[in-house]
């Protein structure tokens, strides 16, 4: 196969020449004759031109052509689905770790993350303060001995058991302050930010931090049926909440060996500091516990 150049033009031969060069006047009758088809220069880009009437060669170009377009528009396809998949992927987790549960919005109206209450209002005295429900507060009615609680888990219990009888709502709530070693009862008691209050709806103390001041807004000496106790309470602790030094707690609150033990105690008529610690006592005597909503 040999190549000429007319017109700036290439012409494709699907013969051989027998003349030594390139006969250009005879160009045309040649591609008259054997229908070969030529293609223009760039400057004609776009336009395909056929010249006789050999059909099954424009047919084969054409399937060709088909072809190899269907081909590439096929693997183009697939490439394009690969992509908008990976980049969907990634789209999808962008959005999951950018789009996540939002913080809880006080005074919404809606109870949310770690709020108990939410009344949309910013009055304290209908029982829900800063989206914290009022805590119960109240000096059992009845008495023990130190020595005879049961431990933190039976003084618990205890509490629960009064409530429970009294007909306080969410009686399994309730903990009573008191304290060991190892265990402060400022690890056991909610640190609300809502409102401390006594059975008959006197307020104690504002929040956590007003409880733990030293300083309360009135006595803790009414019961679970909201009557009134003068009574001591065994605490064992501080009234930040930590143990009492000192106290031996009555051995962990469990402890029957008949050896004379010392126990952590508050007076309930205090409102100072001395509410929750006035001094340690002999275990057997025959005192209150403070019992608080969790």
């Amino acid at each position: 196969m040999k190549f000429c150049l007319r017109n700036s033009s290439w012409v494709a031969l699907s013969i051989t020449l027998s003349g030594s060069g390139c006969v250009v006047e005879k160009i045309d009758a040649i591609i008259a004759e054997h229908g070969v088809t030529y293609w223009p220069s760039s400057t004609d880009e776009g336009s395909e031109s056929s010249t006789g009437n050999d059909t099954s060669t424009s047919t084969s170009t054409s399937t060709s052509t088909s072809t190899s377009t269907s081909t590439t528009t096929a693997d183009a396809s697939d490439s394009l689905a690969a992509s908008t998949s990976i980049l969907g992927t990634g789209s999808t987790d962008e959005s999951s770790s950018s789009t996540g549960p939002g913080e809880p919005i006080c005074g919404n109206s809606v109870v949310e993350g770690d709020e108990t209450c939410d009344d949309g209002n910013a009055d304290p005295d209908d029982g829900c303060k800063e989206c914290a429900r009022d805590s119960l507060v109240f000096i059992s009615s009845e008495t023990y001995k130190g020595w005879n609680l049961g431990g933190l888990y039976g003084a618990d219990q205890r509490c629960r058991s009064l409530a429970a009888k009294a007909g306080i709502s969410r009686p399994e709530s309730f903990r009573a302050w008191l304290s060991t070693q190892a265990m402060p009862a400022a690890d056991r008691i909610t640190h609300s930010r809502g409102r401390y209050i006594l059975v008959n709806g006197l307020v104690i103390a504002h929040d956590w931090d007003a409880l733990t001041s030293g300083a309360l807004l009135t006595t803790i000496t009414v019961d679970e049926y909201s009557q009134n106790q003068d009574t001591k309470a065994w605490t064992g602790t501080l009234a930040d909440g930590q143990p009492s030094p000192g106290s031996e707690f009555c051995g962990d609150w469990d402890d029957d060996s008949g050896l004379v033990l010392y126990g952590g105690s508050g007076r309930s008529q205090s409102m100072d500091s001395q509410w929750s610690f006035f001094s340690n006592v002999v275990c057997d005597a025959d005192y209150s516990l403070y019992c608080f909503e969790n």
